[in-house]
């Protein structure tokens, strides 16, 4: 496991300086080092256009602090074998630091200050930093032990929050919060790792995007509703009794979910219906009847479906899984008004794995813009003899592993979502005058950094004249269910959604997940991935 980002998720070609005022100089503040810490440190020093400063203070410990429980020592020893972001717990992480001046850091000049010791609320800011100071909550409560109370609540979503403070702690701006799965066993450790992730990722991303904002950039972090942190005080150590009821309940579910998964494996599928009306949009009217399966043939996992009608013809675009492969491909088949299909074939292998076969008109030519995020690129192919013939066109943008990318026309331009998966999700947003252009990094990505709403989960549509765009939750298992987001507001420099509706893994019996929806004009199409005895087929 590592907690340092890739520098292609930071989108360093997309970033530029907006004046000519030098290196930008970030101050951070510990009162312990930690491999977590470390790897921030690491970061921040290869970042363009970044001097870092570190500055070192001293915690107080008093002797009557109470002590971590033999139990939780021996649970939390076990949980660092498997991933140690933060060290040894029994350094006190409750007590604010002792500042015994706060003019070396003043005197530093910086431009920025992340403040990582522990503070107290009357610790007077101003002057510290030139564009104000960072700070990082972990999970609901500043716990000894961070995301202990998410891990112990069986909650899905665990969350990391960064917030922008101008003159006191007592009071910040959250600016930024990302939302990513917990991992619910008996390992707490193991659910820090992509909320530290996200932290260092957030931390490194802002500092660039102050770098190139400057003043501009404060005034849009004082557009964020300003809130008191009073009531987010620390909390101590676990009690053996409170321990012990962690660790049977995680015994017990272990047990329960092993007993239930016997002689059964999950598979994905896709399922179909005539197209007559029924829309996803509005939650008191979701009907998702009459879904028949597409009768595959033995061996064959499918998923990520797509749909083009040309000529009275429908044609079925999908990732494809041999049985016994990890790598997908894209196919195709016809459908048939008798729920049958024609035979698979092949649009698309590479070396690499290949999903979401997103089909694009543009220009009167119908383009497909797959996943290629394993070869570390976007690709764009055109039809050459539609449906089973593609070329390569272009290539959008190098060096950079994302995934999903689901492109929109909307007023004389491009807008391309997209989504990071390491080292946690994060949806981008792009804009560009041309389907084979330049990107133009969007201002307000990322537009998502919840595993609830990230990935794309099929193509955008309009309906009575508004946009809506599905997308993928993630939180339960990958490919939970679909979220529907209404966009709201979408130009070249503004962005804003809300949600309209969650559709859960509930359309079809024996489900576990369902995570693309996409529609023609005489079909729609659903995937779902679902619990079956090993070796039977589905019918």
């Amino acid at each position: 496991m590592t907690l340092l980002p890739e520098k292609s998720t930071l989108l360093l070609p997309f970033r530029r300086a907006a004046s000519d005022e030098g290196p930008l100089r970030v101050g951070v503040v510990l009162d312990r080092t930690s491999p977590w810490t470390e790897a921030l440190l690491s970061l921040i020093k290869q970042l363009p256009g970044i001097d870092l400063v570190p500055f070192t203070v001293t915690g107080r410990s008093p002797a009557a602090l109470k002590r971590p429980s033999w139990l939780l020592n021996r649970l939390y020893s076990a949980s660092q074998a498997k991933f140690d972001p933060f060290g040894d717990i029994t350094v006190d992480q409750t007590e604010p630091a002792t500042i015994e001046s706060l003019d070396g850091i003043r005197n530093a000049d910086c431009g920025v200050l992340i403040w990582l010791a522990g503070r107290g609320p009357n610790i007077d800011l101003g002057g510290v930093a030139k564009h104000g100071v960072l700070t990082v909550r972990f999970g609901k409560r500043d716990r000894v032990i961070p995301f202990w109370d998410e891990v112990a609540d069986n909650d899905v979503t665990s969350m990391v929050t960064v917030y922008w403070h101008e003159s006191s702690f007592a009071r910040g701006r959250a600016v930024r919060t990302a939302e990513t799965s917990t991992v619910p066993g008996l390992y707490i450790t193991l659910s820090a790792e992509e909320p530290l992730a996200a932290a260092i990722r957030t931390l490194a991303s802002l500092c660039l995007e102050i770098r190139e904002g400057n003043r501009q950039f404060e005034e849009k972090l004082r557009g964020f509703p300003e809130e008191s942190l009073q009531a987010f005080s620390s909390v101590g150590y676990p009690g053996t009794l409170e321990t012990g009821r962690f660790v049977l309940s995680k015994l017990a579910r272990s047990g329960y979910l092993r007993w239930k998964a016997r002689g059964k494996e999950s598979k994905w599928f896709i399922a179909t219906r005539p197209n007559s009306g029924h829309s996803i949009t509005e939650p008191g009217r979701l009907d998702l009847s009459g879904f028949r399966d597409v009768p595959f043939s033995d061996g064959i996992e499918a998923a990520d479906p797509f749909l083009w009608d040309t000529g009275g013809h429908h044609y079925l675009f999908f990732e494809e899984i041999i049985a016994g492969s990890r790598k997908g491909r894209l196919g195709c088949v016809e459908l048939f008004d008798n729920g049958s299909c024609s035979e698979i074939k092949t649009v698309l292998e590479q070396p690499y794995h290949l999903s979401y076969p997103c089909v694009v008109p543009a220009g009167g030519e119908l383009f497909l813009l797959p996943e290629t995020s394993e070869a570390g690129r976007v690709e764009l192919y055109r039809f050459s003899r539609f449906p089973w013939e593609v070329e390569l066109v272009a290539t959008l943008v190098e060096d950079l592993a994302v995934v999903d990318t689901t492109p929109l026309f909307w007023n004389g331009r491009w807008y391309f979502f997209t989504t990071t998966l390491q080292p946690f999700m994060e949806t981008l947003l792009f804009w560009s005058e041309r389907l084979d252009g330049g990107w133009n990094l969007h201002p307000s990505s990322p537009v998502s950094c919840s595993v609830r709403n990230s990935r794309s989960a099929g193509n955008l549509f309009c309906r009575n004249g508004r946009i809506y765009r599905p997308t993928q939750d993630c939180s339960v298992r990958y490919g939970y269910a679909i979220q529907v987001n209404e966009v709201i507001r979408l130009t070249p420099t503004e962005f804003e959604e809300r949600r309209v509706n969650w559709i859960p893994p509930a359309w079809s019996r024996d489900l576990v997940g369902t995570h693309t929806w996409n529609e023609s004009s005489g079909c729609q199409v659903i995937d779902g991935i679902r619990w079956q005895a090993a070796g039977m087929r589905k019918s």
